[in-house]
Parts: structure tokens; sequence; C-alpha cells
């Protein structure tokens, strides 16, 4: 089932998506991340045995740990690393047209990748007009699944049944559920 199809039958009036392997594939090797996000816990705290970690949770953990004087040296290490790797990016095509023509929808972004990183791609797609709000890893303290990001995008005055998360990870589906709102799998580029 493809989102027109699933909105027909689900009615929303909320679109939350993530970015990278959702609206599009950043080409970039990931491989080192994690090793690299571990080097630089053990410069801030030699005696740090946070180093192997699962792929979401652990940046996560590591700032509830040391606190959120970390976030700043995470977000930096991250838009390093993410300007140093990235070499374009690959739309998801059907997911792009979507965005550029559905109407009646308030349409966001909320993406663990760093505000640079997102605002390049959705513009490089001429997207970046679609969403009202667009939230990333400089916006937060924690990143998805934790749900820290929602409350800038989440209306209280809303009811969350309104709310769409559309997105291809485990993280994406996370936060949906700590929040109470329904996921969308976007399968294009790897399947949870």
């Amino acid at each position: 089932m493809n989102l027109s199809e699933y909105l027909a039958k689900n009615p929303k009036k909320y679109l939350i998506f993530d970015f990278d392997e959702t609206i599009a594939k950043l080409e970039m090797d990931w491989s080192h991340y994690f090793s690299e996000m571990g080097l630089l816990y053990k410069k801030f705290d030699p005696s740090c045995q946070h180093v192997a970690f699962s792929e979401f949770e652990g940046c996560n953990d590591f700032v509830r740990k040391y606190g959120q004087k970390v976030s700043p040296l995470i977000r930096a290490a991250t838009q390093d690393y993410e300007k140093k790797f990235n070499h374009g990016l690959t739309p998801y095509p059907e997911l792009v047209e979507f965005i550029k023509n559905v109407q009646g929808y308030e349409l966001s972004v909320y993406s663990s990748n760093s505000r640079q990183t997102v605002l390049k791609g959705l513009a490089e797609l001429g997207l970046i007009d679609k969403f009202e709000q667009i939230v990333s890893r400089d916006e937060v303290t924690y990143i998805k699944p934790d749900p820290d990001g929602f409350s800038l995008i989440y209306d209280p005055t809303t009811a969350k049944e309104d709310y769409l998360m559309i997105g291809n990870s485990s993280a994406d589906k996370g936060m949906a559920e700590a929040v109470g709102i329904d996921f969308f799998l976007a399968e294009y580029f790897r399947p949870i």
C-alpha cells in the first residue's frame, strides 16, 4: 500500500516525514559514524565504556548519563561527519512527487540528521517550501526514537490521531509509538 492509499483509508491532517532513507537516501558511508562517536565520547570522558552501543539509543544514553553539555559536541561531530561523507542523494520518486503535489495536509520533517544536511537535501529536491516545520538533530537534545522533536511539531490543541509519522527505521516507528501516533513504513530504500 502506498502513502496515498493509506491516507485514503486512514485520514490524517499532519504528516511528519523522516528524511534520510525516507524522502531520499543520503549517498554516504555511515560505517564509521558510531566508532567516531565512541572516540568523541572517550575524549570527553576517558573512562567511558560506552563505545559499542545501539544505533539510535547510544547518543541518547550518553546525553542522559553525562548531561546536556555533550549535546553540542555530538551535534558538531554529526554535522562534520555528514559534511565530509555526504556525496549526494537519491530521491524516493513516488514520495517526492507526493510531497510536491499533495494538498490539505500540514507537512513537517523530523530527522536525526543535521539541519544543514536536511535543508541542503530538501533544497536539491525542490521541497524546502513544502514543509511547515523542519526539526533536525540540531533542535533536539535526544534523537529518535526519543519523542523530543515531536514536541516541537505537535500542537496540543489537536488530536494525536490526526498525525502520521512516515519513516523507514525502528527509531521512526519507536518515536511514533512513544507519542501515540500512527506510523507508515516507507520501504523504498530499506525496510525495517
